[in-house]
């Protein structure tokens, strides 16, 4: 997948919360890029969401949403 125009808009150190709100995305027909990863900075595993700059408002307000539920 090609993720030139993708914007990381949440970082969760938490992957199971992460997948809930890429799942939110997915059924709100919006498609996700994840990064799952260690950096050396972090002491904790990262899991970073992305979207197309096109869907960062609605996938925002999605997952803003499910964080407040």
């Amino acid at each position: 997948m090609r993720t030139e125009n993708y914007i990381t808009i949440r970082t969760y150190h938490d992957r199971i919360v992460g997948e809930l709100m890429v799942t939110a995305l997915h059924e709100a027909g919006i498609q996700t890029f994840q990064f799952e990863g260690h950096r050396t900075i972090l002491p904790n595993d990262i899991f970073e969401i992305k979207v197309h700059e096109d869907d960062v408002e609605d996938a925002l307000a999605i997952i803003e949403n499910k964080e407040l539920n």
